[in-house]
């Protein structure tokens, strides 16, 4: 698996070509309302509406369209409204689309576990699947199982 250092093209370039490490490379660069935003995107609220699991704030007219679907289950169900969707995020990012595939990998990869855990901490009762989605629904999502 490629380091996350790898991933990250600047750090190379940091202390005259010595490069620096991603934790050091954040003291120096970060910016604690950049990290606020992103607990929001890595580590979500989240909503049980009746027999749902859902990100908040929960969308209930986007549900009940859902749920309008014929053939589909709950599972469908949460793992479409529970998407987050990376193909738009960062949309000031100009690396090249190799290099922002594979950051897109690993970061859905990290979310996808994140969100395990999360779960599995603040609804101990309930089982989930949290996964990183590839192709055209790029990103990460989860349900109930």
């Amino acid at each position: 698996m490629t380091s996350i250092a790898d991933l990250i093209p600047e750090l190379s370039l940091w202390n005259n070509g010595a490069g620096i490490s991603p934790d050091g490379w954040i003291f120096s660069e970060g910016r604690a309302d950049h990290a606020l935003g992103f607990c929001s995107f890595l580590w979500p609220n989240f909503e049980v509406f009746g027999d749902y699991v859902l990100r908040a704030p929960v969308d209930v007219e986007r549900l009940r369209g859902w749920e309008k679907v014929s053939d589909i289950s709950r599972g469908d169900i949460e793992t479409a409204m529970n998407a987050y969707l990376l193909d738009d995020v960062f949309p000031q990012d100009q690396t090249n689309g190799e290099l922002k595939q594979a950051q897109c990998e690993r970061l859905a990869g990290i979310m996808a576990e994140m969100l395990a855990a999360k779960l599995a901490r603040e609804f101990p009762d309930r089982r989930f699947s949290a996964f990183a989605m590839g192709g055209d629904d790029f990103g990460v999502s989860f349900h109930q199982v």
